[in-house]
């Protein structure tokens, strides 16, 4: 039996559901170049961004934070405004479920409503997974960063993903 994922509107309440899922990826993996875990204050400003067009999302199932996603900004000049990042974070305990796809789908749509004509997505090289999310989903690599991050005593690649969406 599949469970339903259900996606909200990311809210004050969820900042320590999603600070553990975040602070997770901080300490265990290269899906983030963060190094060091991070607060509340800091988990804020990832989540509300202050402008409309950029949301962020809570994956809920059974009414526990499973993930979050947002739609951030690319860069903060106007020549920009069309064009956003994608970020999209699932609990460990619950990859491989299918959410990170209904994630991605929703932040497509949302996108779409706002009237973004290009998505991006930073991933780490090796982040094998979340490649494969982006490419099954009309993304293609558009840049390739060499050695551009240090993270466990390691010097690791970074890659571009991009879909356009009109």
């Amino acid at each position: 039996m599949k469970t339903h994922l259900e996606i909200q509107n990311f809210a004050q309440e969820h900042i320590e559901d999603a600070l553990q899922i975040y602070n997770y990826y901080i300490e265990n993996s290269t899906a983030t170049f963060s190094i060091e875990p991070i607060g509340p204050n800091a988990m804020e400003k990832l989540a509300f961004s202050g402008l409309e067009r950029f949301p962020a999302f809570v994956l809920l199932v059974e009414g526990k934070v499973v993930g979050y996603s947002l739609l951030n900004r690319y860069k903060p000049r106007e020549a920009y405004d069309k064009t956003a990042e994608v970020t999209i974070y699932i609990a460990q305990e619950h990859l491989k479920k299918g959410y990170g796809q209904q994630a991605l789908e929703h932040l497509i749509n949302q996108a779409k409503r706002h009237d973004f004509h290009a998505l991006l997505a930073v991933i780490c090289q090796e982040n094998t997974g979340s490649l494969r999310l982006f490419e099954k989903n009309g993304f293609f690599q558009c840049a390739h960063f060499k050695e551009v991050g240090e993270k466990f005593n390691r010097v690791l690649d970074v890659v571009v993903y991009e879909r356009i969406l009109s």
